[in-house]
C-alpha cells in the first residue's frame, strides 16, 4: 500500500540519500533543511511500509512548480510518480503545474508526457553536471 504524506524533517537524512542515488547533482542538505523554513514549499514523501522516495515543490496560489520527484531506482516504473503527480493535480485550486526536466532525461521526459503534460519551451544550459551544460526541458500541465 502507497502512503504519500508530509515529511518530517527528522526524515531529512533518508530524503538526501535517495536523491544521491537517483541524480547527479543535488541538492545539499542544507538547502533541504531552508526547504523545511518555506510555507510556499512542500516536501511529501512516499512510503510502502519504508521511505522509498518523494515529492520537493512550490505551491504559490493556484500554480505548483514541481522542484524534484525521487523514487527509489528499484521502485521506478510501479507507478508511484503516477500516484505523487495524480495527488499533486488533486490539490484545490491548482491551475498549472510547472517543472524543468533535463533533455538527457529521456525516461523522465517521457513519464511526464504519459501524465498529460506538454512541452513549453526549452532553458539553455539550465543543469551543470560536472562542468558540462544541459538543456532543460520546461513542461506544463494545465486544467
Amino acid at each position: 500500500m502507497i502512503n504519500i504524506t508530509s515529511a518530517k524533517k527528522s526524515e531529512l537524512l533518508k530524503l538526501t540519500d535517495i536523491q544521491r542515488d537517483i541524480f547527479n547533482y543535488s541538492v545539499s542538505l542544507k538547502e533541504f533543511e531552508h526547504y523545511f523554513n518555506e510555507d510556499a514549499i512542500k516536501i511529501w514523501k512516499v512510503s510502502n511500509k519504508k521511505i522509498i522516495g518523494f515529492v520537493s515543490f512550490y505551491h504559490v496560489k493556484d500554480e505548483i512548480e514541481i522542484i524534484q520527484i525521487c523514487i527509489i531506482k528499484s521502485f521506478q516504473r510501479k507507478n508511484y510518480g503516477s500516484s505523487i503527480i495524480n495527488k499533486i493535480k488533486k490539490l484545490n485550486n491548482v491551475n498549472k503545474i510547472f517543472l524543468e526536466v533535463s533533455v538527457e532525461n529521456s525516461k523522465a521526459i517521457k513519464f511526464y508526457l504519459k501524465n498529460g503534460f506538454k512541452k513549453i519551451g526549452i532553458r539553455k544550459a539550465y543543469y551543470n553536471n560536472n562542468n558540462n551544460k544541459i538543456d532543460a526541458l520546461k513542461l506544463l500541465f494545465e486544467f
